[in-house]
């Protein structure tokens, strides 16, 4: 009896464990996909982050990526909704920010990033849950 417990119990945990990663990966890239309009998806960056200590600067993720001269690109991101953590999606050339979704000087959010490539190069995709709160999001990259 005790094995047939133990056996049903692994099996309810690891079918809620996939339902959750799922919410957290392909189910948000359909969501956020009409993001991107008239773009053409290049590439897609899951992010989750688990909470920071307190006291301590949010956990952050960095890819480079390589963007071309002369094209137009368009970053958006979608966050799933059960995480309290909002995503915060920074382009950076070196250590040089070119944009970012959100605005701590005045508290404002903003749906994605476009960005204008003059010159081709490595960039580096930047992202964080802002207050260092625990989240799963998807990072959508575009092209025009």
């Amino acid at each position: 009896m005790k094995k047939i417990f133990f056996i049903i119990s692994v099996a309810i945990g690891l079918f809620g464990t996939g339902q959750v990663l799922a919410q957290c990966g392909d189910e948000l890239l359909d969501i956020c996909y009409p993001k991107i309009g008239d773009y053409k998806y290049i590439k897609s960056y899951p992010i989750r982050l688990k909470k920071s200590r307190k006291g301590e600067p949010p956990i952050v993720a960095k890819y480079a990526v390589v963007l071309n001269g002369g094209v137009k690109y368009k970053i958006v991101g979608c966050n799933a909704n059960d995480f309290e953590g909002k995503l915060v999606i920074s382009l950076y050339n070196g250590d040089v920010m070119i944009g970012s979704t959100y605005d701590y000087n005045v508290g404002k959010e903003y749906p994605g990033i476009e960005f204008e490539c003059k010159k081709s190069g490595v960039y580096y995709l930047s992202f964080y849950f802002r207050d260092g709160k625990e989240g799963c999001a998807i990072c959508i990259l575009a092209q025009k």
